[in-house]
């Protein structure tokens, strides 16, 4: 716990340094001559909590990917099944969200048919860009599943169709 706060405590200095040092160099950068210190004051609040502000907007468009897309589908002729195998595909990271996301997606088929009856989507988030950044520990990682795939799971009773396809 002390070594967290510590890694945590020396990631905020060194942010806060790299924030001093951009709130005085972006005036210098833009070639401004008059109100730099005026410039240099707007530009360190804005850049300390630019970090957070990313993590904010990032975990709220997790949550709103989730709620979307984090489903079960189930095939109408699921009840016709009688041995079943599983896909599971790579997980990926998806573009253009401001904090890492990752998808799973694991689909079901008819061993006899070999049409899918049954897929599942989740995704992962593991934290903001200073958090991904300074190694696992700082960013909490979070994991989003269809809220109903045990229930959907049981149904089907996926373990036993899974078990019939490797009886044989």
């Amino acid at each position: 716990m002390q070594h967290d706060f510590l890694r945590f405590l020396a990631g905020f200095v060194a942010w806060l340094a790299v924030v001093i040092f951009l709130s005085k160099r972006i005036p210098h950068w833009l070639s401004v001559t008059q109100h730099g210190a005026a410039i240099s004051l707007l530009v360190f609040p804005v850049t300390l909590v630019a970090p957070v502000a990313g993590e904010l907007i990032g975990r709220w468009q997790f949550n709103r990917l989730c709620e979307r897309e984090a489903v079960v589908t189930l095939s109408p002729a699921w009840e016709k099944v009688k041995r079943a195998g599983k896909r599971d595909f790579p997980i990926v990271p998806l573009d253009g969200y401001l904090i890492r996301i990752l998808s799973q997606r694991m689909k079901y088929f008819d061993i006899d048919t070999g049409k899918i009856f049954f897929t599942k989507q989740a995704f992962h988030a593991d934290g903001g860009f200073l958090a991904y950044q300074m190694e696992p520990g700082l960013g909490v990682s979070t994991a989003c599943w269809p809220n109903d795939r045990i229930q959907v799971s049981n149904k089907l009773n996926s373990e036993q169709l899974l078990k019939l396809e490797e009886l044989k």
